[in-house]
Formats: structure tokens, C-alpha cells, sequence
């Protein structure tokens, strides 16, 4: 063995084996290099991003626009390396540049950034037809309407109602603006049985056929307040004297200074009252002149009277004058 070691042939019979082993290693890794580095650049990628907001560069100051899709859809196709970070942040912007055009129809092509140049781009729509309008901006009273007000006790009553403010700016596309007919506010009375204080309402705008027109509202919401009140009805009363008086005592005049009183009830038993009150007064103790307070009857289906309590004046006969 010893000599084996001292033999040159030996030696370079050994260092070429390792020379070989080392080639076949070196030329190994770099075509495994070559081939992960092929793949990289050759393989390919696309995705379809749907819903991308589309932005709209205008002058929001001077102009509406109308005519705009709410998003689009964006395709993007290249290597993948460059393909999925896009897909996955969408960190990019899809746009239409209105600045320039004046009032009218336009047709306008959409564009992006954001995106790498090594992806091909493709937005669905690629064109889109806007129209520009002048903005303009009315003051209009805010009136107010009523949500269920057919289920309100029928024994109550609206009063006039106020809002605060009583006014609102309305903006819009000039078109649309004249458009308008009405501005309301709208409350829910069915289960209200007392005064509604201060109560915020959305404002709405509407067209002459109920239709609500999109516009902005300044501002959005007022605060109304809705008297609700007993529904009543102002009847005029009549006295009527009853019973003798005793003997000897003759009446001169049976007064009040009360000529109406005020009955409530339901809509349809108010509408049924045409006559008036007849308020009986007892005379049958009367002996000389006095002040009597009695009761005001109430009319069938009334819920009460205001006052309840009259004061009667009844003056007796001086037989000496």
C-alpha cells in the first residue's frame, strides 16, 4: 500500500478521477441554474380583476358627470412573478381623464397606472360614453310629509309642523335640477300620541312623478317638530232652565259669558255634531238673584269638554220696580 502511494501513477491516476468528479458536479449545478432561470423567464400568467373602482378626473367644482360604470374589469397577463403581487395588492388605478371637455356627450378612453410595463393590460370596458353637465345649486323649503297617518289615534290631530332649518341647498346636473317639484322630510306618526320634538329627518328630493332625483343634499338631514294635539271641535252652548220656580219668583234673564266650548272625540263623531250644547239649568231653588256653576253635558261619543264647568247667571225679577 505504501508503495502505492509513492507511485506517480497513482497519484495522477487519483487527481484525474477528482478532476472528473469535480466537471460533472460544476456542469450539474449550472444546467439546473439554466433550467430554474428558462422556466422564470418563459412561464406566464393571467389573472381577471373584477370590480376595480374606476376614478374620474373632472372639474367637480364647475361640472357633473353622469354615464359612469361603478367598476371595471382589468386583465393582466405576463410573468407570473410580476402577475400575482398585482393580483393581490391591486395597488393600481383605473381612470378617466374629463379634464378639458366641456358640457355634452363624450366618449372617453379609459387608461391605469400603477402597473409594471412587464404585464399586458387589457380594461373591459376600454371606452366609455360620459356626459357633462353644469352644476348648479337652489335653495329650496323643506316641506314635510307624513309615514303612516292613517294608523294616528283618530281622537288626535296634526298641527302645523316646522323644520329647522326650513331651508336646504340642493346641487345637481342642470337638467336634473329642473327636474324638481318637491323637497320633503318625512316622519313616521302612526304610534305617536304626544308632540314629536326636534325628531331628525332625511331630506328627500323628488320629481312630479314621486320619482327621488339623485342630488346633493345641504344639509342632508333637519330636525321637525309636529305638534300632535286632541282633535276637538268648538260647539256653541245653549242654556235651558228647568223645574218651576217657587212661588212668587218670577226670572228675568238666565246668562253665561261662555258662548262655545270645545268637544273632542273622533273625527267621525265631531263631524256628526251640528247642533249645539244644551246646557240644563235647575231653577227650582232659585229664590233671587245668583251665580251657579254647572256641569256641561257631553254629546254622545265625546270624550270630554273643555271647559267642563260653566258659571250661570240668573236674575230674578224685582217685582217692585
Amino acid at each position: 500500500m505504501d508503495n502505492w502511494f509513492k507511485s506517480v501513477w497513482f497519484i495522477r491516476i487519483i487527481s484525474l478521477m477528482l478532476a472528473v468528479l469535480l466537471w460533472v458536479t460544476v456542469n450539474v449545478d449550472n444546467n439546473m441554474d439554466s433550467d430554474s432561470l428558462f422556466f422564470n423567464e418563459t412561464s406566464s400568467d393571467m389573472e381577471v380583476l373584477e370590480n376595480i373602482p374606476l376614478e374620474i378626473r373632472f372639474d367637480s367644482e364647475e361640472y357633473v358627470v353622469s354615464g359612469i360604470p361603478q367598476d371595471v374589469s382589468v386583465t393582466v397577463e405576463g410573468p407570473a412573478g410580476s402577475v400575482a403581487p398585482v393580483a393581490r395588492q391591486k395597488n393600481f388605478t383605473v381612470y378617466a381623464d374629463l379634464n378639458g371637455l366641456g358640457p355634452g356627450t363624450h366618449e372617453v378612453s379609459l387608461q391605469h397606472s400603477g402597473i409594471t410595463n412587464q404585464l399586458a393590460v387589457t380594461l373591459e370596458p376600454k371606452m366609455i360614453e360620459v356626459e357633462i353637465e353644469e352644476k348648479m345649486t337652489e335653495a329650496f323649503d323643506v316641506n314635510i310629509d307624513y309615514f303612516n297617518e292613517a294608523d294616528l289615534d283618530d281622537t288626535l290631530e296634526l298641527g302645523e309642523p316646522e323644520a329647522e332649518p326650513s331651508q336646504v341647498s340642493i346641487t345637481g346636473a342642470s337638467s336634473v335640477m329642473e327636474r324638481v317639484a318637491s323637497v320633503k322630510a318625512i316622519i313616521d306618526v302612526g304610534s305617536e300620541n304626544q308632540t314629536i320634538e326636534q325628531q331628525e329627518a332625511p331630506v328627500k328630493v323628488y320629481d312630479n312623478q314621486g320619482n327621488e332625483l339623485n342630488v346633493l343634499v345641504d344639509p342632508t338631514t333637519v330636525n321637525v317638530t309636529v305638534p300632535i294635539i286632541k282633535r276637538s271641535k268648538d260647539i256653541p252652548v245653549t242654556l235651558a232652565p228647568r223645574g218651576g220656580t217657587p212661588e212668587g219668583v218670577l226670572i228675568e234673564s238666565v246668562t253665561t259669558e261662555v258662548n262655545n266650548v270645545a268637544v273632542r272625540g273622533s273625527k267621525d263623531v265631531l263631524d256628526k255634531i251640528n247642533e249645539p250644547i244644551e246646557v240644563p239649568i235647575d231653577v227650582t231653588q232659585v229664590t233671587e238673584d245668583q251665580t251657579l256653576e254647572v256641569d256641561v253635558p257631553l254629546p254622545e261619543g265625546v270624550n270630554s269638554v273643555d271647559p267642563e264647568t260653566i258659571e250661570v247667571t240668573i236674575d230674578v225679577l224685582d217685582e217692585t220696580s
